[in-house]
């Protein structure tokens, strides 16, 4: 996706909104369980490190307990820093801060989710053990965040498609981000029941199937119990709640009447707007749901394996 030309519409305000730390106070009973860690400025420098892949001298014990097996086709990792030259990359230690991973991983029953303050390393999963996102050790988080373009861009220009922001100005106060990690209690989701949502002016308006690389047959046969249940939802615990007018919410819908919360995203064209566009979205023409039913939702998917789009992600590979 060429990002260039898009039209600056975000606003700072709207980015800062949607960074998960800033969010899960007021929404941690409808939203899976997360434990937020400040980022430590040494943690910080090491995600923004170019070169060889150097994983902390914390994971070296789980090396030793077999974890490389896990990677062993991937020549980037490197295990046996000591046995390098001067001039390679020096193996970091982090052993507060890992030692606080490890604390919650073992309270999370040894599998998690990561990622930052708004991008998780989806864009990784290539080189995560059975191409998934859980982890099980902090080998395989550092390695995912490391391996990650979305989350160096999270540390690095995350405000760079916002309309009161230049990326190259010398004027003005620069917004101040408190980097997190987010470490989130691992479940596994079904990608058919997860669904993107869209809000202008506080009005939920249109509703897109998450996964947009599938068919799910499910999803026509439940059109209309689905729409009525993430429209009480939305009523219930987001509309008066999520402090910005124009935003999008991805939440899963486990069963009938029950409805997760997965993160919050800016409205605008850095988030994917799936089976709508964002030409339509921003002109979309506000209707007032009186009935408080979603009779006025758009509400699209696939309806057959013909309306799938291509997968994003799948030009993220193994390095050449």
């Amino acid at each position: 996706i060429c990002l260039i030309h898009f039209i600056k519409r975000m606003l700072v305000k709207d980015v800062l909104a949607c960074s998960l730390p800033s969010w899960y106070n007021d929404f941690e009973k409808v939203t899976i369980e997360t434990e937020i860690l400040p980022l430590p400025d040494p943690v910080l420098q090491y995600l923004l490190e170019d070169g060889k892949l150097v994983l902390p001298e914390e994971c070296n014990k789980e090396h030793a307990d077999g974890v490389e097996d896990d990677y062993d086709d991937f020549g980037d990792v490197d295990w046996n820093v000591a046995q390098d030259s001067e001039e390679t990359a020096k193996q970091k230690s982090f052993p507060e801060f890992s030692a606080k991973v490890r604390t919650v991983l073992k309270n999370f029953g040894g599998q998690m989710f990561c990622k930052l303050n708004w991008s998780s390393p989806k864009d990784a999963t290539w080189i995560g053990l059975n191409k998934s996102l859980k982890c099980s050790s902090i080998s395989q988080m550092y390695l995912l965040l490391k391996s990650s373009d979305f989350v160096t861009h999270d540390l690095t220009m995350p405000f760079k498609f916002c309309s009161d922001f230049e990326v190259d100005g010398d004027g003005g106060e620069k917004p101040k981000v408190e980097y997190c990690l987010v470490l989130r209690k691992w479940m596994d989701i079904n990608p058919g029941i997860e669904y993107r949502c869209f809000v202008k002016n506080r009005q939920l308006i249109a509703i897109s199937q998450r996964d947009n690389t599938t068919f799910y047959d499910h999803i026509q046969k439940s059109e209309q119990s689905i729409k009525q249940d993430i429209c009480s939802f939305f009523k219930e615990h987001i509309q008066q709640k999520f402090g910005r007018d124009d935003y999008v919410f991805d939440v899963i819908r486990t069963k009938k009447d029950k409805v997760i919360l997965i993160d919050f995203n800016p409205f605008g064209e850095v988030t994917e707007a799936l089976f709508f566009s964002w030409d339509e979205l921003y002109d979309w023409e506000i209707e007032n749901d009186t009935n408080n039913d979603g009779d006025t939702l758009e509400f699209r998917y696939a309806t057959d394996s013909h309306g799938v789009q291509p997968n994003p992600y799948h030009h993220y590979s193994i390095p050449s």
